[in-house]
């Protein structure tokens, strides 16, 4: 099946729109999309997250979590608490300010995807969520090859 250029025009342009109203919500609150991900991921991750549970949920480099993180720390947002199994890894826990700020940052994103989801059937759920499915696939299968790549060409570099 081949799908026509215009269609798939129609979808890039969609998902770079979806893409800026992240940024754009996100800065309404002082945040980047990524800060605001992150937040995310804390709130759904309340007993078991770590800096690097955040990093394998987001993909972001253990240097970018830690800078936001950071920032959280010292805004009162989260606290770190020293894990009793590995002393070197800190819980990543919202504190009950950070809760209530998550909760306000996050309450009209939650009612649009909630919005979004009456509105489509079951059958049409599943068919947004296989096309996910194939994207998500494609696309790391598009990194490993990205990364293959770039390791091949500095290996062919040193000789």
């Amino acid at each position: 099946m081949t799908i026509e250029k215009e269609t798939i025009n129609r979808f890039s342009e969609h998902w770079q729109l979806l893409n800026r109203d992240y940024e754009d919500y996100a800065k309404v609150f002082g945040l980047t999309s990524l800060s605001l991900w992150v937040l995310e991921i804390i709130y759904d991750h309340p007993m078991h997250c770590t800096q690097k549970t955040i990093c394998e949920y987001s993909q972001l480099n253990k240097q970018s979590v830690n800078v936001i993180i950071k920032s959280f720390w010292e805004q009162g947002y989260v606290e770190l608490i020293e894990m009793k199994s590995d002393r070197r890894n800190k819980q990543v826990k919202l504190s009950e300010k950070g809760r209530l700020y998550v909760e306000k940052v996050m309450k009209h994103m939650w009612k649009a995807e909630e919005i979004m989801l009456s509105k489509l059937s079951n059958e049409q759920f599943e068919a947004v969520l296989a096309c996910i499915e194939i994207y998500e696939d494609c696309m790391h299968h598009a990194v490993k090859e990205a990364k293959d790549l770039i390791q091949d060409s500095m290996k062919g570099g040193d000789q």
